[in-house]
């Protein structure tokens, strides 16, 4: 009796044949599926690696790089099985990964969207679901935790969960119109699952599915984001229903006790935070900042790896090193003892380390954390900065990796005058 294949996986691939290719066998060691990988206008020996796979798989190719939505879209319009799995190809899913996706699937008929876990290749969480944090931005949920901590065991709805490992019911997927074009590597998933959610959809994360994520190694893969998150925050900013506090809760690494009313009386885990007064205990403040730093590079190791096919990521790391010291120094020649420095960058607490001086980040909290995205136009930058400069901020620094911003907010830049340097590791700003 022949088997019934209830799924395709959707695979959509730019470059890295390499990365493609173990991701293949490991989908066509596990079987049970049918393969349809979208080649989104690779550039390098992509094309004559799939061709070698024959007829196992079937492969769609683009002439136009057109992105993740659109390859995702393409590969869902050729599956005629009842499931549509988007899997992305810095993944190795593991045994039992695609059987536990179906039978969630069988035992849950309200699920629409099931999500696998995410590991990293240390054997730490990357993707456990997705929540809407306070300030209504999406973020992944447990990063860094063990895979066998019991936060992560326990299957689950979200509101969202990623499309690096996505089960979709295709009859679902088709109604909705797919993913939408306008996303370009980034959010599509979360806009796609938010879509479902507002029209009464159940999204699921089924934690026996498990797959290792390289995560984000595609060329290009934040290129759009600005673009990506302002679009967001048009469309979802101000209706998507924050829920961290209730999945910390419901995982017992938040307590609140009522009792006497007020003041509350709060247990947090030391796994999910450390309390921050304002004052700050400066033990807690150098271990928070290692264990990011930390995370940091072991992610940027692994994806290093990758990128230069396994030849000596080491020195690149150390070239990174090299060229941050440069900054620092470049900030401290510049700028007298005492200053107060802020410092465009992605919350990456490394780059406040000026000694003889005061950093912040920019854009930043009230009570001075990185405020988690970047402004949504030239606008609300300058309003930003100016509230900060009443504050006592008298420079803006930017590294390297951050110089983008003189081009994208051409307004900000403009307002900002000539910098006191400009060059290969960053700039600086004096603010008057």
């Amino acid at each position: 009796m022949t088997k019934i294949v209830k799924s395709t996986v959707i695979i959509p691939v730019f470059n890295h044949a390499a990365l493609t290719r173990d991701c293949l066998d490991a989908v066509l060691g596990i079987g049970g599926c049918k393969v349809i990988v979208v080649d989104d206008a690779s550039t390098d020996r992509t094309p004559a690696m799939l061709a070698g796979y024959g007829k196992k798989i079937r492969v769609l190719t683009h002439r136009t790089n057109q992105g993740f939505a659109k390859a995702c879209n393409d590969g869902a319009k050729a599956a005629r099985t009842e499931f549509v799995v988007f899997l992305n190809n810095d993944t190795l899913p593991q045994p039992g990964w695609l059987r536990a996706l179906e039978t969630h699937a069988r035992k849950h008929p309200g699920a629409d969207v099931i999500g696998s876990k995410l590991l990293y290749p240390d054997n730490t969480i990357q993707h456990a679901g997705v929540i809407v944090c306070q300030d209504k931005y999406p973020r992944h949920l447990y990063t860094g935790f063990p895979a066998d901590h019991p936060a992560v065991t326990r299957s689950r709805r979200f509101q969202i969960v990623t499309a690096a490992s996505m089960l979709v019911r295709r009859k679902v997927f088709t109604a909705a119109r797919g993913f939408d074009t306008q996303f370009k590597n980034g959010f599509e998933d979360v806009d796609f699952c938010l879509r479902l959610g507002s029209r009464g959809h159940e999204i699921h994360y089924c934690a026996e599915s498990v797959v290792q994520h390289l995560e984000s190694v595609s060329p290009g893969r934040f290129k759009r984001d600005r673009e990506n998150v302002a679009l967001y925050r048009r469309r979802w900013l101000d209706r998507v229903r924050t829920d961290d506090l209730e999945q910390f809760i419901a995982d017992g690494l938040l307590e609140v006790n009522y009792e006497g009313q007020f003041p509350l009386h709060l247990k947090v885990s030391p796994e999910l935070a450390v309390l921050d007064t304002g004052r700050g205990d400066e033990l807690e403040k150098k271990l928070a900042t290692q264990s990011r730093q930390v995370a940091d590079l072991t992610r940027e190791v692994t994806k290093l790896r990758v990128e230069l096919g396994h030849q000596n990521p080491g020195s690149q790391v150390l070239l990174q090193e090299r060229e941050r010291k440069q900054w620092r120094e470049q900030i401290r020649r510049a700028t007298p003892p005492g200053a107060q420095i802020l410092v465009v960058s992605k919350g990456d607490s490394s780059l406040l380390e000026l000694k003889g001086r005061t950093a912040g980040h920019f854009p930043q909290t009230k009570k001075g954390a990185y405020l988690g995205h970047h402004p949504a136009h030239s606008a609300d930058a300058i309003a930003h900065l100016e509230s900060l400069m009443r504050g006592g901020a008298q420079y803006l620094a930017f590294p390297a990796t951050s110089l983008w911003w003189l081009e994208y907010y051409s307004k900000f830049a403009a307002a900002l005058g000539n910098p006191v340097y400009k060059d290969g590791t960053g700039a600086l700003f004096t603010l008057r």
